[in-house]
């Protein structure tokens, strides 16, 4: 495994690989019923799984027979036998060149997750060794990132050294973290009562045990012995999500119970695997419907965790069918409205945007099959029966709806573009209420632009989470997000979403911030003709401070000139135009530019902004223009001179590509328009 990922694997790792420090909000009703009992809780011995067993199940006479006997040991060699039986090994499985060398890393135990260079765990592993400095290292190891490996070279060569490792790491695991060790704190990361029992990792840590498994249980090193040691840490694993769950409203919570699902339907000869589907069901469905929008978006407003949280909640759906149990219309309902967002909000290389902590390829495949959401909506036709997901997937024109932009108000995210094709004009506005964890950035307001092919203003990214505080700090920072700020502080989250309007001709949003103590920020987005954007910004109220409107440039060259209040990119196919009036009271300083595109990595890029010279009220006009070609467009936009900042009623003129518009929008009324001249 290296520092490089596919978008599909880094989006699904970022959400199940992190998130790890990120404060939940508390849940009532059963998730909070965990009973006091459970501070005493003690690991099942191997020597009593055979207890927790229904052995009347077909298939299991002779495990039965021989428990009756007394006869251990040719119990166990029963069981392994039937569940070799009940898992065949497939054929002609094949193992990516990462995975067999990570295999072969973790055979000698050298251990290696995210950017940073291989780590050798000696003969006797430290499981709470941090040698890289990122909580991200410990939790991922914790989580048995190293099992699907193992397993793939297992499963693609039936080389037993591959499967000698699972047993002897998993093993030492076991022994060395027993159920009466559940809140034992890490001696790094003090805070973490409990982390290698923690809810997200017992959880992810199950599933990965229940995806191994079937593959593993062929393997001469699985003995029966291990196979009875694996049983009871399986059994210790639902006896803590059972009686110590997560109790609260986050994507951690569904991820706990995805791996206390998978081992009641991994393994249904547990007597109590019923009862542990349903308990699962209830948990799922109010937590689900707890963490997601009506319109169907996950509320930590980040790409990995609604992904995360949507693939585990649907993994849990179809457990339950092959259960026999029924899931709740509600619950079906929102899985549905979360791929309708994915339909919705994917971008035009079918990635997601990158608000807050979310991460994007930046060289894409020429293999459409291979885009990050592809798959995804192709399995989201599949699984609800309806043709549109896989068309925005496959780009099947006649398939998809004539509309092209949507609004997602419950969040404050809105996705604009005037096609589905692949030079459409593209432009995503986050402008969203509080999170529930700290996922989210303090950037309402910001967007992204995509035109033409090509990226070419981009968010700015999360770059990082333990390893580097102060990049992170630096990423998260209002004033390197597209949106104002006041004498460059952060702001505050406090959103509202003030009007929509898509038609063929106009698509336009005007969001409120709430952003300081006395000044909101209200933004204004006309997306004239379906090709180009008027950005009227509002900084309404009497805070005293200087008045700052950021921008940036997607890396690479770019022309910046503070004299003329402009600046452009200078890629050779497509570009981008940001204009405001040199009359205007303004003055253009660049600023610090990165641009975070996965963990760990980032690089420089050009941005700038613009600063009044009168304090608020008042207002900036800006043109974002997209152009095809290396000749910008000559373009203009004036406010009229009765202009009142904070106005529900506002119209203004503007000239591009040798055409004029009077475009307005009126708050009063809900109204927008763009009328040609």
């Amino acid at each position: 495994m290296t520092g490089s990922l596919s978008l599909t694997a880094f989006l699904f790792t970022t959400a199940l690989m992190s998130a790890v420090h990120q404060g939940p909000v508390a849940l009532g009703g059963i998730m909070s019923a965990a009973s006091e009992k459970a501070e005493g809780l003690r690991s099942l011995q191997p020597e009593a799984v055979l207890t927790t067993l229904d052995l009347e199940r077909p298939g299991l006479e002779e495990v039965k027979a021989c428990a009756g006997q007394g006869d251990r040991a040719g119990a166990l060699a029963a069981l392994l036998s039937y569940y070799r039986g009940k898992y065949p090994l497939p054929s002609g499985a094949k193992a990516g060149a990462g995975d067999l060398e990570t295999a072969d890393r973790l055979v000698d135990h050298v251990f290696q997750w995210g950017p940073y260079e291989s780590a050798d765990y000696g003969d006797d592993i430290d499981w709470e060794w941090d040698p890289r400095g990122d909580i991200e290292w410990v939790a991922a190891v914790y989580r048995f990132y190293w099992a699907t490996p193992l397993s793939a070279a297992f499963a693609a060569t039936r080389d037993e050294k591959y499967a000698k490792t699972f047993v002897d790491l998993t093993s030492d695991w076991i022994a060395k973290h027993p159920l009466e060790e559940h809140r034992k704190v890490h001696p790094v990361y003090t805070t973490w009562r409990g982390f290698a029992w923690l809810d997200i990792q017992t959880g992810i840590r199950a599933t990965r045990l229940c995806m191994a498994f079937p593959v593993m249980v062929h393997a001469e090193a699985f003995t029966p012995e291990f196979l009875g040691v694996l049983l009871a840490s399986l059994y210790d694993h639902q006896v803590k999500t059972e009686q110590l769950p997560m109790k609260a409203i986050h994507n951690k919570a569904v991820f706990e119970q995805r791996g206390f699902v998978n081992i009641a339907y991994t393994f249904p000869e547990f007597t109590d695997s019923r009862r542990w589907m349903e308990l699962a069901l209830e948990r799922t469905r109010e937590n689900l419907l707890a963490q997601t929008t009506a319109d169907g978006v996950q509320r930590e407003w980040s790409a990995g965790y609604h992904l995360g949280v949507l693939r585990d909640a649907v993994e849990i759906m179809g457990r339950m069918d092959a259960f026999d149990r029924d899931v709740p219309q509600d619950y079906r309902d929102r899985v549905r409205r979360m791929y309708d967002y994915i339909f919705a909000i994917a971008t035009p290389d079918l990635a997601f945007p990158m608000f807050g902590d979310a991460s994007r390829a930046v060289d894409v495949p020429e293999q459409r099959s291979r885009w990050s959401l592809y798959s995804t909506l192709v399995g989201a036709t599949d699984l609800l029966d309806d043709p549109k997901y896989a068309a925005r997937a496959r780009l099947e024109r006649d398939k998809l709806p004539e509309q092209t932009s949507y609004a997602f108000l419950d969040a404050g995210i809105y996705a604009l573009r005037n096609e589905w094709g692949p030079d459409q004009v593209y432009l995503t506005l986050h402008c969203a209420p509080p999170a529930l964890t700290g996922h989210d950035q303090p950037d309402n307001g910001t967007f992204e632009l995509y035109a033409y092919g090509r990226w070419l203003m981009p968010d700015t990214g999360y770059y990082t989470y333990g390893h580097d505080p102060k990049g992170r700090a630096w990423h998260r920072q209002t004033s390197v997000h597209q949106t104002l700020t006041l004498d460059g502080k952060d702001t505050r989250v406090d959103a509202a979403q003030r009007l929509w309007h898509t038609s063929p001709e106009l698509d336009a949003v005007v969001v409120d911030n709430a952003s300081y103590e006395g000044l909101v920020h209200r933004r204004t987005v006309w997306f004239v003709d379906k090709a180009f954007f008027v950005l009227l910004d509002e900084a309404l109220g009497d805070a005293l401070g200087a008045l700052d409107l950021h921008f940036q440039l997607a890396p690479g060259e770019a022309e910046i000139d503070t004299e003329q209040l402009r600046a452009r990119t200078l890629f050779d196919d497509a570009n981008v135009l940001v204009w405001a009036d040199p009359e205007a009271p303004l003055a253009m300083t660049e600023e610090d530019g990165w641009f975070a595109w996965t963990y760990g990595h980032r690089k420089p890029r050009r941005a700038f902004r613009y600063r009044h010279a009168s304090p608020a009220p008042t207002a900036f006009l800006t043109l974002v223009v997209p152009y095809r070609g290396t000749e910008s467009p000559e373009v203009a936009a004036f406010l009229p001179e009765d202009f009142v900042g904070g106005a529900d009623r506002v119209e203004l003129g503007v000239t591009a590509f040798g055409k004029g518009w009077r475009i307005g929008r009126d708050l009063g009324s809900g109204q927008a328009w763009c009328n040609p001249e």
